[in-house]
This record gives structure tokens, sequence and C-alpha cells, in this order.
């Protein structure tokens, strides 16, 4: 039988059917806000938001929400992706290590207090704390150094080393607590935000019950001029619903107005089931990709040692396909380590794309026309029917594939002890448009997931990381990219989707670089 017809048969809807009876039974008589003058969106997480400290959270429902209640000191433009001040009023780079920043004087947090200088010293001394306990800490102990109090509104601060990334992460990492917020270094309270803050962003918090509701409400005060601008929506309300069809039935019996990260298959049912729901589906910056191991961790005549058996794999492997039919939305097939929004990551670079008859003509020059075994691991949820094609790929040119999906501490034990030959991950760069933030933490020697040993490629970060002037820095890129490209040191398989449902009470867009904002969603009526 025909791979296609294999994937096309075999795409399982999961939308389920009580948990829609339910909900409309629910809202029969009428929308929960139909009448609410408090114009208050409802929107749903899937999972539990434990905590409202971003700095102290891996969940990217935090970084999101985040938005809502914080203001970095930079800001990523949507439509540019352009690096603009925030809260800062200007910059300055005095030389390569030191970064000096104007504030601005009219940024008030949510008690009515002024953000000084003091509060930006303050924040980030806390985040460099070597005894700080925050999760997402020792991200900017890798690039500050330290921070010192010009005047009241400027801030000098001392970088680690250069990097040209510095503005990207101050935008993405860059919020700025109150000083005292955590206590005096010696006695911190780490876990101080975990459930209240005073933050300075377009919304503040009303009520948090952890794991199970949040309730943000516009802040009269936010500074006219904001980049992120003046929001139009009152009140927003997020609610945990773990199960997506059950979001699903929300949306449509008129409960819920926003619902993200929605498998293709329940969204697409759920809008063709009501004209009353909008299914849309944008770019993210998450790319999903097969790690090969090109180093021999698992043994030095490992199969996957052989570049002409990498590159076999890789032209294996019809990546259109698998993008749209078993990923769905706006999934795209990826043939580079990167993605094409991505400063640095070049598109015209030689690649190994699609190519059965010549994977096995290569398998064969690597002395493997009779093939070998190889198993792929995952731990990733939504993965297993898409590698499950992957294998059937392999198999069709030869090799005895199979997957093997566990628990996420077994993958990664058996590959910190060098046990896998092949598995799957993904990465959403921060949601940074630029290579710096994907290959260096990805292709390092100090990475867990460095199994190519290629020193080639070290050289090239090295450089990568260190470059300021963007010229340089783009060609230094695409032979980064090139270089992994051609030795498949990973097999790229497609870039996410991401999919929405709303309803038709509002206006909600969706950048390229898959970040949730929020705060520009706008009523209809």
């Amino acid at each position: 039988m025909p791979m296609t017809h294999l994937l096309s048969t075999s795409r399982v809807v999961f939308f389920n059917p009580l948990a829609l009876a339910a909900a409309l039974m629910l809202g029969a008589a009428g929308p929960l806000h139909a009448q609410d003058d408090t114009r208050r969106m409802e929107a749903a997480l899937a999972r539990s938001l434990l905590t409202l400290d971003a700095i102290d959270s891996t969940s990217r429902d935090n970084g999101f929400v985040s938005l809502l209640t914080d203001d970095a000191l930079f800001y990523i433009d949507p439509a540019t992706q352009a690096v603009v001040p925030l809260t800062a009023a200007s910059y300055d780079f005095v030389d390569d290590t030191t970064l000096d920043i104007v504030l601005r004087d009219d940024v008030l947090f949510h008690d009515g207090s002024t953000m000084t200088a003091d509060d930006v010293v303050y924040t980030f001394s806390a985040y460099i704390d070597p005894d700080s306990e925050l999760r997402r800490a020792h991200t900017y102990r890798r690039w500050i150094s330290s921070v010192e109090k010009l005047d009241d509104l400027t801030v000098r601060m001392h970088l680690a080393q250069p990097d040209p990334m510095v503005l990207q992460y101050l935008a993405v990492d860059g919020k700025t607590v109150k000083a005292g917020t955590y206590g005096e270094a010696g006695a911190r309270d780490w876990k101080a935000q975990a459930t209240g803050i005073v933050g300075n962003g377009p919304y503040r918090v009303v009520s948090f019950e952890p794991g199970q509701e949040l309730v943000l409400e516009r802040f009269a005060d936010y500074r006219a001029g904001s980049p992120k601008g003046m929001p139009e929506v009152g009140q927003i309300r997020f609610r945990v619903i773990p199960d997506y069809s059950t979001q699903a039935a929300e949306i449509i019996s008129g409960n819920l107005d926003w619902a993200n990260d929605v498998p293709t298959d329940i969204a697409e049912q759920a809008a063709s089931f009501s004209e009353d729901v909008n299914f849309m589906s944008a770019p993210s910056m998450r790319i999903g990709y097969i790690i090969l191991d090109a180093k021999g961790r698992t043994g030095e005549d490992a199969p996957t040692t052989d570049v002409k058996v990498r590159q076999a794999l890789s032209e294996a492997i019809d990546r259109d396909l698998i993008a749209q039919q078993l990923v769905g939305g706006s999934a795209k097939a990826a043939l580079t380590p990167c993605l094409p929004i991505q400063f640095g990551c070049a598109q015209d670079v030689p690649t190994h794309g699609y190519n059965p008859d010549h994977a096995r003509a290569l398998l064969k020059e690597a002395g493997y026309e009779d093939g070998f075994d190889l198993e792929v691991w995952s731990s990733r949820a939504g993965t297993k029917e898409i590698l499950e094609a992957v294998v059937s790929m392999w198999r069709d040119v030869g090799v005895r594939a199979n997957l093997r999906f566990v628990e996420s501490s077994a993958l990664t034990k058996a590959r910190d002890e060098g046990q896998l030959a092949a598995y799957f991950d993904n990465n959403g760069s921060q949601g940074l448009a630029d290579v710096n933030a994907l290959l260096p933490n990805q292709f390092i020697d100090t990475s867990p997931n460095d199994f190519h040993g290629d020193p080639a490629v070290y050289d090239l970060l090295g450089k990568l990381t260190s470059t300021l002037d963007p010229q340089a820095r783009s060609q230094i890129a695409r032979e980064t990219v090139a270089l992994i490209t051609d030795e498949v040191y990973w097999i790229p398989l497609y870039e996410f989707s991401a999919n929405f449902l709303l309803s038709p009470r509002i206006d909600y867009p969706q950048a390229d670089d898959g970040m949730q904002r929020l705060f520009l969603t706008t009523w209809k009526n």
C-alpha cells in the first residue's frame, strides 16, 4: 500500500463528543458572557499555572502571561521582529561588554510607585545572585557579570562577554521587580512572587488560584506611548482546562473565547461543527528534529557515524507529507536546523530532502545494502504517529527501524549514558528570531545534545556567539547552518503549527514568532 494512503488513513480525531454534549448543556441558557458588561475575555490553559513568577518557571504559559503583567526593558516588535525600548528610553553600548540603559520616567508599578534604577539594579543583582533558587536564574549568570546605578534613571550592565543577543535577552527576560521583592542578600524569599506580584505591565493580577484560575484586569495607569499599546480588553480570566476536547466544546458553547496549542484534528472538527468557532493556525518558532549519533557514543562503528548513512536517513523522509497530513495546520517541512524567520538561518544551502532512491544508493555505498537495526526514541507527547511514519519510511529504504516511546526521565538517562543512536527533540528558541537562540545551546561541546563532536562546528559557534557585526555574523551563521545540514547532525523534520480556537467576539493577531501577545486582542462587537 502506498505510504500516502497509509498516512492519510491513520489520522485519528480525538474530539470528545461527551465533553461537547456536557458543555452544550451547561451553555444551553446562553453564553456565560453574553450580557457581561465588564467585557471579560475567557481564555483556557491546558497546563496548570503554578506560579506567577516567570523567572521561577520554565512553562511557556508563564512566558505569555508575564507579557501581560510585566514589562521588560525591551520589546520585540511582532511585525518586524526588531528590538525596541519598552521600559527603557534609550541605550548605549559603551564598549563590547558595557551597556548603559536610560529608563523611562513614567513607568509605574501596579501599586502606583515609579520604577527607577534602584529597581533594575536590585532585580538583576537578585537574578545573578549565586545563591538564587529561581529556576531560570542561571540564564542571567551566563551573560551578566554585574549591574550598577549611574543615576536615578540610568543603569550600567557589565556583560560576561561580548554577546550579540543581549538586547533580545533583555526583551524576553528583562522584566523588573520592585526593589526588596525577594528580600535582601542572605535572607531571600525566592517564592515571594509565587502567588502575587506587583508588576508594571498592561494588566494587573486580580486573583490567582494556582493550578485553577488567574484573573487579570487592565491597569488603569498603564503609560501612553508604550510599544505594547493600550489594551482594549478590560479583563482576562484564564481557566485551567487540561482536556483540549473540553476546551473546544467550551468555545462552541460560548463559554470560552481563546484556546491555544489545540491539536489540529480537534481544532478542525470544532470549526466545522459550528460557525461560531474560528480556527486560526499560525507559524510557530518551534522546530522538531531527530538527533543522530554521529559522534559514536553508541559505538565507534555505529552506522550513524557514517555521513552517507545519515544523509540516507534524511533523504528517506517525506517531510511535506508528514507536515501536511500528520502535523497539519500551518506546519511546514524543515530542511535546515533552524527556522526561515530566524536571522542567519540560510535556506539556500545544500539540503538532503526526500529522495528514497538516492537514499538506497547511499546506504549501498556505505556498505549497508542489506540495512541495519536502528531504534529512534521519543518522549514527546503527540509525536508517536509522526515517528511511526518516519520509521515506516526508513524501513522502505531497507533500514530495520523501530520506535521506542518512553518517559522523559528514561530518555534523558539513556541519552546521558550514550545509549541513543537516534532520538526526537524539539526547540522553541525562546521565541527569538535568531539562530543564536537555537544553535549554540544545542551544538556546543557542553550540550547534552552534542552527538556530533565536530571541532569545525565548535569553532563556528564560538565565532557566532562573540561576533557583534550583523553582516559578519550572518556569514558565520550561514557556514554553520550549511555544515550541520550537509553532515546531517540533525534530521530536521517540521516547523510546528501554532493552533488557536477563537470565539466570534474577538480579533486576536498572532505573529510568526509564535509568541502569544494577548494584550493586542480586540473586541469585534
